[in-house]
C-alpha cells in the first residue's frame, strides 16, 4: 500500500454477504456523506468533529477504536480535525433478519449506536483493515464468519437477543465478561498483558478462555493484544515525535525488528514509512 504525504486512500473489498472500505482521510471541513446500515469503526479517534444526523447536528469528541453503527437513517460527517483512519463495514441486513427470525424475534433494523472498544467490532475491523492494508486473504467462508460474528454482536447488543449456534454450543463468552476483557486491555496496552489474567477475568481456564475468545472476536488473544498495540504505535506515530524504537519499547516490543514486521503485517509498510508519509 502506498501511503503518500497528505493523499486520502480508499480501499475497498467485498464478499457474498459483507463489503468493507478503508479510509484513510486528511482533515477536512464538509460533508462526507455515508452509506445506512453500516459499522464505521474509528481506529484514529477524534478530539473535536461534527456529524450530521437526520436534521441535527451534533459536535462530538470519538475515542479511538469506537465503533459508529448506522441504521437505515446514514449519519454524516460535517468537519474532522486531524487524520482519520477507519474501516466501514457493510454486513448483509438480510442476515440480520434471518438469525432475529431464528432468535422468534419480529422484523428488526440496525438502530444507531456508539459502542466504545468493543471487542468483537475491534476483532473483526483489525482483520477486515489487514485485508485492505496488508492483503491478508480472507475466504468468502471466512467472510461469512465475520459477518455472523458482527450481526450476532449487534443483535446482543442492541436488542438482548442471544442467538445460538447448534455448531459451537459452548464457545462464545459471556458479553459482561467480554466487555470487562476489552477494557483490561485497552488500559495495559503499555504493560504486561498475560493469558492467565484475562481468562481469570472471564472466570475461565487460561486454554478454554482463547478458544471463546476467537470464536467470539475472530482473533485469538495475542493476536487481539498484538492487532492493538500496533494501532495504538500507528497513533503514536502519527502524533508524537517518539522515534520509531522508543513506541516499539512504549508497547511492549523489546525486539524492534519483530515491532517493524508486525507493523508491516498489519499495515503493509513499516513504521519510518508512516512517519514519512505522516510528514513528521
Amino acid at each position: 500500500m502506498d501511503w503518500a504525504p497528505f493523499t486520502p486512500q480508499t480501499i475497498k473489498r467485498s464478499w457474498p454477504g459483507l463489503r468493507v472500505g478503508f479510509y484513510l482521510l486528511p482533515p477536512f471541513d464538509g460533508l462526507e456523506a455515508t452509506q445506512p446500515d453500516s459499522i464505521e469503526v474509528i481506529f484514529s479517534g477524534h478530539r473535536n468533529a461534527a456529524v450530521e444526523f437526520g436534521k441535527r447536528l451534533c459536535e462530538i469528541a470519538v475515542a479511538p477504536g469506537t465503533a459508529l453503527v448506522r441504521g437505515a437513517e446514514p449519519i454524516n460527517w460535517l468537519r474532522v480535525g486531524e487524520y482519520s483512519d477507519s474501516i466501514v463495514m457493510y454486513p448483509d441486513i438480510s442476515l440480520l433478519q434471518k438469525l432475529a427470525g431464528e432468535a422468534h424475534a419480529g422484523p428488526i433494523e440496525l438502530e444507531p449506536i456508539v459502542l466504545d472498544h468493543d471487542p468483537v467490532m475491534l476483532g473483526v475491523a483489525h482483520i477486515m483493515r489487514r485485508a485492505c492494508t496488508a492483503d491478508l486473504h480472507i475466504s468468502d467462508m471466512e467472510a461469512s464468519c465475520l459477518a455472523h460474528l458482527l450481526i450476532r454482536r449487534l443483535l446482543a447488543r442492541q436488542y438482548g437477543i442471544d442467538v445460538q449456534d447448534a455448531h459451537l454450543p459452548a464457545t462464545r463468552m459471556d458479553s459482561r465478561a467480554l466487555d470487562a476483557i476489552g477494557e483490561y486491555i485497552e488500559e495495559n496496552l503499555r504493560g504486561r498483558i498475560a493469558l492467565e489474567d484475562l481468562a481469570a477475568i472471564a472466570r475461565l481456564s487460561p486454554f478454554h478462555f482463547a478458544r471463546c475468545f476467537k470464536a467470539t472476536t475472530g482473533l485469538a488473544p495475542y493476536q487481539y493484544v498484538i492487532a492493538r498495540r500496533i494501532d495504538l504505535a500507528r497513533r503514536l506515530l502519527m502524533t508524537s515525535t517518539m522515534t520509531v524504537a522508543e513506541i516499539g519499547w512504549a508497547i511492549g516490543f523489546e525486539n524492534i525488528s519483530h515491532f517493524r514486521r508486525q507493523f508491516a503485517a498489519h499495515f503493509g509498510i513499516v513504521p519510518s514509512q508512516l512517519r514519512h508519509a505522516m510528514a513528521l
